[in-house]
């Protein structure tokens, strides 16, 4: 795939070493615990000088990971993240050194074609249609590009099960760090500066007219400081160590049967924190098709249907912990007769109405044959509502937001691309006779059905590092389709010679 002879694997206590020290470096880079004249140029020379040795290493895909992970935590996300500037910065230099695009790709010539005129309209929206400063235009720019060149480095790895043990691993870790996060923020356990344990919004919470319960009216919002994205996210990984759970395959992923299932507890509990209805909603029929799906497990071993049992006791357990009252209280707020009975009562009913005229109305301005872009907050500001500071931070809807973001072509290449990967992953799906590959398809398919159903009243491109891991998962969840095809392909190949994982050398 990439060039040279082959990808090398840091062991996983140094891969754990680099995610922790590069985002205790990245306090460098942040304007309140240091001064930026002196801290951001050492900062960020230090993390840059440390990702590209990573890369003439051949340590491809402990690079992804590293920025991935990194990607969960809100460094200098106001101007386009820190991790989307040294990416951009580390590939760039690298690719002076080995033209890696000119590698193999994963990517069929109709997904790259779609996603260069993605590319190509959201820089002519920057230039051509965005009102902007320069300086926010710039850092679109430069944002949108470090989406593009990691998207296209995922998918020069080579498509292992390696990759997706690596990738399950470094989820789970983050997502059990987010926990940790958000009890932190539930409690008021711990409140620091630092992005790795940010203190919530509470204070600004009340002050906005919400409701509190005893002295912890807080909606935990994780590592994003948003609570609505950190319940979309905790639902996706829900969505996706579930089936791997229930279908008792982690072994196939050299991981320990207890990783996954902390993963999906701790998912499952920072949904709770946030108070967040939707997601919560959602996450009842995800969990009840995996059960319908995996109904054989159960008859296999009933002990599975104790430990939901359990489960749910614990949650009833510590409800008043975590807010459960609270969250009881939210879905009994809901109206099930104004959500069913027309599109602007529906709207009104989950407390969108107001926000989705307001896009409405935008829509209807300009023909948006192209769109303004991806940028940061001033840009979007600019984008949605014509000024550089709205009160009203987006329209809470990403099928809104995208013609104005995009362009109505932009908009019909990005439906292009989710549509073929969506047909890309119904013949996966279909073809993966191993249970782990199958476990991982299936989680991946459930992922992207909960985030473009929740995307109706939340939308990803609000914040730059959210919109990071999105385009991530995007890859990841190719590379999986293309690793269960090719299973299939190369099985009889495989039953007949016995070779290694292909192209990982450990050091």
């Amino acid at each position: 795939m990439l060039p040279g002879n082959g990808v090398a694997l840091l062991s996983l206590p140094q891969l754990l070493l680099h995610i922790v020290g590069l985002l205790m470096l990245g306090h460098l880079c942040l304007s309140d615990l240091v001064n930026p004249a002196i801290g951001y140029p050492i900062g960020f020379t230090v993390i840059l000088f440390l990702l590209i040795r990573l890369l003439f290493r051949r340590n491809y895909l402990d690079y992804v990971l590293i920025i991935f992970a990194c990607s969960h935590f809100y460094y200098g996300n106001n101007h386009g993240g820190l991790w989307n500037y040294v990416n951009v910065m580390a590939l760039l230099v690298y690719s002076f050194v080995e033209p890696w695009w000119e590698g193999t790709s994963n990517m069929s010539p109709f997904q790259k074609t779609v996603l260069g005129g993605l590319f190509l309209f959201n820089v002519l929206g920057l230039v051509f249609v965005a009102e902007s400063s320069l300086a926010g235009r710039i850092e679109g720019f430069i944002i949108s590009l470090s989406y593009g060149l990691l998207f296209l480095f995922i998918l020069r790895l080579p498509a292992t099960t390696l990759l997706f043990s690596r990738l399950l691993l470094v989820v789970a870790g983050v997502g059990l760090w987010s926990l940790v996060i958000a009890l932190s923020q539930k409690t008021h356990f711990l409140e620091s500066v630092s992005p790795l344990l940010p203190k919530g919004n509470g204070d600004g919470l009340e002050n906005n007219g919400w409701e509190t319960y005893e002295n912890k009216s807080e909606r935990a919002d994780g590592p994003f400081k948003d609570f609505e994205l950190f319940a979309e996210y905790a639902s996706l990984l829900y969505a996706v160590f579930f089936p791997i759970l229930i279908g008792q395959v982690s072994r196939y992923f050299r991981l320990k049967a207890i990783i996954p299932a902390l993963a999906v507890i701790g998912s499952f509990l920072c949904v709770l924190m946030t108070a967040t209805r939707s997601s919560i909603l959602l996450l009842i029929p995800v969990t009840f098709f995996y059960l319908l799906y995996y109904r054989s497990q159960f008859i296999r071993k009933p002990a599975l249907l104790a430990a939901i049992g359990a489960f749910i006791g614990f949650i009833v357990l510590i409800g008043p912990y975590i807010g459960l009252d609270y969250l009881l209280e939210r879905l009994g707020e809901l109206d099930v007769n104004r959500l069913s009975s027309g599109s602007a009562k529906s709207a009104e009913a989950i407390n969108r109405g107001e926000t989705y005229q307001a896009g409405l109305e935008r829509l209807m301005d300009k023909d948006w044959l192209i769109g303004y872009g991806y940028g940061v907050s001033e840009h979007y500001s600019m984008a949605f509502f014509g000024i550089p500071n709205s009160e009203m931070r987006d329209y809470h809807n990403l099928y809104l937001s995208l013609p104005i973001t995009l362009g109505w072509i932009g908009t019909g290449l990005f439906i292009l691309l989710l549509l073929d990967h969506a047909f890309q992953t119904l013949i996966a799906c279909r073809s993966a006779t191993q249970p782990h590959l199958e476990a991982l398809v299936l989680g991946m398919a459930v992922f992207w059905g909960v985030f473009f159903i929740n995307e109706f009243k939340i939308q990803a491109i609000r914040e730059p590092n959210y919109l990071m891991l999105v385009w991530c998962w995007l890859g990841f969840s190719m590379q999986a389709n293309w690793l269960a095809s090719s299973s299939v392909k190369n099985e009889s190949k495989l039953k007949s010679v016995v070779r290694p994982e292909p192209a990982f050398q450990s050091l």
